[in-house]
This record gives C-alpha cells, sequence and structure tokens, in this order.
C-alpha cells in the first residue's frame, strides 16, 4: 500500500471541513491538533449526541468518529447522519473490542474503521483515501455546473441571435402585425428575469431615496444605469423598440441632469414611482403573460417619460416649469 506524506495530505484536505467526535478528552486533545493544520475547519464534539447536533445544524465535508460514547453512541449517531445525508463520508476510531461491530459500520456505509491506540500512517492513509475522494467528487461537480450554466448561456445566445433573425425577416417581409401576434414566442425567459430583478432594485432606491433628506449624484448614475439596461432587454425585441428607446432617451437625461434630480427630487421620485409601477403592470400583463394587445401600456408607458423627460430639462409648459 502507498504511504502518502503529510504534504500531500493537506492537499486534498486543505479545503475541507470535518467533525471529529471523541468523549476521551486526552485522545480527542492530542488528534485535534493536527486535524486542525489539515482541514480548512475543524468542529468537535464530545458524545453522539452533541456530534449529531452538530451535524444537523452545519453540513461537514467528513466524519471522524469514536463508537462507544455516553448519551448517544457512535453507530446510533452514524445512522442519523446517513439518514439525513446518504453520501457522508465517515472515518470510526475505536478500540479492538469494538470490532465485532464492524459489518454493522459497513452496513451502514462508513469508509474505513481505525483501532485504537491510531497508528499515524494508518490515520494519513485512511484520511487521504477518503478525502481525495470527497476532492475529486467536488471538483466533478463544479465542473459539471460550470457546464450547465455554458450550456445555458449558449441556449440563452442561440435563442436570442432566432429572434433577431426572425424579427429581422418579418420587418423585411413587411409583417408588422406579424411581430404583435408572435411577440410572445420571442421572449426569453433570462430577459424577463432580468426586468424582474431592475424593477425591484429600482423600487427598492426610489424608496430609499424618500426616506434620505440628500440624494447625491452617485444614486442619479445609479438609477440611470438601471434604466439603461432596462430600456437595452426591450429593444431586443422589435415589439417593444419604441419604449425601450425612449427609456433609453430618459436614462440620458437622468445622467445628464444630475443636478435638476437633486434640486426636485421628490417631484420627480414621484413620477417614478408612478412610471415603475407601470412598468412592473407592463412587464406582469405583457411579458409574463400573453398579451392580446401588446402595445395596450405604450401611450402610459410614453406619457411617464415625457412627463419625467420634461421635468429634467425644464421645458416650460404654459409659460412655466410644472413640478407636480
Amino acid at each position: 500500500m502507498k504511504e502518502f506524506t503529510l504534504i500531500e495530505l493537506k492537499q486534498v484536505t486543505q479545503d475541507l471541513s470535518v467533525l471529529y467526535v471523541e468523549d476521551e478528552k486526552m485522545i480527542r486533545d492530542g488528534l485535534l491538533g493536527s486535524l486542525k493544520q489539515l482541514f480548512k475547519e475543524v468542529e468537535v464534539a464530545e458524545d453522539g449526541a452533541i456530534g449529531w447536533e452538530l451535524y444537523k445544524n452545519s453540513r461537514f465535508h467528513l466524519i471522524i468518529t469514536d463508537i462507544s460514547m455516553p448519551n448517544m453512541d457512535g453507530i446510533s449517531m452514524i445512522s442519523h447522519i446517513m439518514e439525513k445525508n446518504p453520501e457522508a463520508r465517515i472515518i470510526v476510531t475505536s478500540a479492538q473490542n469494538d470490532a465485532e461491530k464492524l459489518l454493522t459500520l459497513i452496513n451502514l456505509g462508513v469508509d474505513r474503521f481505525l483501532t485504537k491506540p491510531i497508528n499515524k500512517l494508518n490515520l494519513i492513509n485512511a484520511l487521504y483515501t477518503v478525502c481525495s475522494s470527497i476532492a475529486n467528487k467536488r471538483k466533478i461537480k463544479a465542473y459539471h455546473l460550470e457546464l450547465e450554466q455554458k450550456i445555458r448561456l449558449l441556449n440563452t445566445q442561440m435563442k436570442k441571435e432566432h429572434v433577431k433573425t426572425k424579427q429581422a425577416q418579418l420587418i423585411d417581409e413587411k409583417k408588422s402585425d406579424q411581430i404583435y401576434d408572435d411577440y410572445f414566442s420571442f421572449l426569453v425567459r433570462e430577459d424577463i428575469d432580468e426586468l424582474i430583478e431592475l424593477n425591484e432594485e429600482l423600487d427598492s432606491d426610489i424608496l430609499l431615496a424618500f426616506q434620505n433628506d440628500r440624494i447625491d449624484p452617485t444614486y442619479v448614475t445609479r438609477l440611470s444605469q438601471r434604466y439603461n439596461r432596462y430600456g437595452t432587454v426591450l429593444c431586443r425585441y422589435t415589439a417593444f423598440n419604441e419604449i425601450g428607446t425612449q427609456i433609453h432617451f430618459m436614462s440620458n437625461e437622468l445622467d445628464t441632469h444630475h443636478q435638476i434630480f437633486i434640486d426636485h427630487s421628490s417631484s420627480i421620485l414621484e413620477l417614478l414611482e408612478s412610471f415603475n409601477f407601470t412598468l412592473i403592470t407592463f412587464r406582469q400583463n405583457v411579458l409574463e403573460k400573453e398579451s392580446p394587445n401588446p402595445t395596450f401600456y405604450n401611450p402610459s408607458i410614453l406619457s411617464d417619460i415625457t412627463m419625467i423627460s420634461n421635468l429634467l430639462s425644464q421645458i416650460e409648459v404654459d409659460g412655466d416649469i410644472e413640478f407636480f
């Protein structure tokens, strides 16, 4: 059997957490120092009952446990752990007279059985074998998650490209009515999720501004960026290009007229609050549910944008600047 060095062992344990359960203080303290040098996180329990409570509240990569302990023995604790997590990795350390329980432990799915007093080389080999398996499994899981994310992004990009191609084709064929008839089939779920997140962020920003006595330019810039992003998502779809373009325009007005926003924040924030409510209603009824009239909210959205832009650029209405 190959003997592993402590350097090799630390390479596979340094990112892992371990729960060490041992009722004898002298033995527990003797191994604890070594475990702390090897593992990223080490928790200690004095019996199976405490060990089980710790495991319930924090999933560990590895459990090292004795068998004969007060309150709850190791076998009972292992049974609870395996019921909660059948993939738990466990090394048992116990006296020779507990060897008869080996079959029970094997049936429970224990990885290794070490007899006391623990031989240092046997412990290193057991830890390396089990922990390298844990580390490799984590790498494989991370790789699969990364691969799934790349596939999702690729599928999303492919669908977006299909949307662009289809919409361009409809425009070339002058089928403007069909653009609205088929709009719902073009929508990409990730775009809708992004708009939901932007609406939530805008709501939070506006509420926060109402609660503060002073607004600084950084806040206005952040608000402008969120609306700019909102307009960008809508402009991906021909059916919503008009309102997306106007939201872009309003975003630029916000970015250009920081001081006017700050000086008249109360009036402008009231309009933005109403505008955001209209955007949410539009999103829920047109983008999340297919609407027979997807342009129904356009006049309201465009009217709100006009009022906000007029305030920001101080366009006079009937000779006076109107602040609502």
